[in-house]
């Protein structure tokens, strides 16, 4: 019985869940003045973390298909983990922040 686990790319599926977990904290912050983080800095990396985690996991899948081993279940939970933040961040985002316009021009 062949029980070789194909879990190389776990790593990269936590690093990316860290850093949307980063960007949960930030979009959980209101935003001041001065802000770091926009609504388009959140949409841009919520939006470019899922097209590489979807990638990697179908190119997990082929590898997997290709050499006749097993899933690893933890890395499609990390996966389904990496959708709900980047559903989730552009949402709170906007909802923490609704109502404070900054970044405008004003004449003094």
């Amino acid at each position: 019985m062949n029980l070789e686990v194909f879990t190389e790319f776990r790593l990269v599926f936590m690093i990316i869940l860290v850093i949307l977990g980063l960007f949960f904290i930030f979009s959980l912050v209101p935003k001041g003045r001065n802000a770091m983080v926009t609504f388009f800095s959140v949409l841009t990396v919520s939006i470019t973390h899922v097209i590489i985690a979807t990638s990697l996991l179908v190119v997990e899948n082929f590898f997997l298909d290709s050499f006749n081993l097993d899933g690893d279940s933890l890395t499609f939970y990390l996966y389904l983990g990496i959708v709900v933040l980047a559903v989730l961040n552009p949402i709170i985002y906007k909802i923490r922040n609704k109502g404070r316009k900054t970044g405008g021009y004003t004449f003094r």
